[in-house]
């Protein structure tokens, strides 16, 4: 099944013709959670990044739209997150996972 309109700006139609649009279909999203009792403390929408370089980071096969949701593990991925969003993450305290949630 080809699931590239979900993550390129052209839809189909009932045509089968694409049609673009400038509104993005998915956000990627920042959330911690505590370490003790899994419970969500706090999420971040992550602009400004684009999916081939999230699959980079992360070492996800191009093919793969990375729509589940992936542990912030190595100090790579946590210097860049923190630089990208301004904000320190706290990994003692909190597990960081990047996710992906449909735009409204």
């Amino acid at each position: 099944m080809n699931l590239g309109f979900l993550t390129n700006s052209e839809f189909p139609n009932k045509h089968n013709k694409a049609y673009k649009t400038s509104k993005p279909i998915v956000n990627r999203v920042l959330r911690w959670f505590e370490k003790e009792g899994d419970d969500l403390v706090g999420e971040k929408i992550i602009n400004n990044i684009s999916l081939e370089y999230l699959q980079k980071l992360f070492g996800i096969n191009s093919e793969n739209p990375m729509y589940d949701c992936y542990p912030v593990e190595s100090a790579e991925q946590i210097n860049y997150l923190q630089n990208l969003l301004n904000f320190e993450l706290d990994t003692k305290s909190y597990d960081y996972f990047i996710e992906c949630d449909l735009a409204p």
